[in-house]
């Protein structure tokens, strides 16, 4: 019995050709889900670092506002922010905003300054490391 090295190679490259493209689509699809799905845990990341950023820029910026000019409008913009920073905010700040508002609501808005400005450079470090 005989081979025939020809039919054998041809057979063979018959079938690499026909595995080849499938193979390489499957690879490529995998990377391309993987490359995509990073995209997207960063895109996320991005628009969370944003979003938090805001909210605390704009906390100190009501407060500060707040502080110096108590009028509804200002009253108004801190009370949104303030709650939204406390919901984003770690327990250590968390319990200087609830002492910068409390003293805002007493009207001891000397004291609400200096605790607004102890909180600054901590706000500071926490929009760092995100």
């Amino acid at each position: 019995m005989k081979f025939d090295f020809t039919v054998t190679i041809t057979a063979i490259l018959g079938i690499a050709a026909v595995i080849s493209p499938i193979a390489t689509a499957i690879i490529n699809n995998r990377y391309q889900l993987k490359v995509k799905k990073l995209e997207l845990e960063q895109n996320h990341k991005d628009k969370t670092t944003y979003y938090v950023r805001s909210i605390f820029e704009n906390y100190l910026r009501y407060t500060g506002k707040c502080i110096n000019r108590m009028i509804s409008e200002t009253e108004g913009n801190y009370g949104e922010y303030y709650f939204l920073a406390l919901a984003y905010s770690p327990s250590h700040i968390a319990d200087a905003l609830i002492s910068i508002n409390a003293s805002i609501h007493d009207g001891d808005l000397e004291s609400a300054t200096s605790q607004l400005e102890q909180l600054r450079p901590q706000i500071a470090e926490l929009l760092q490391s995100l």
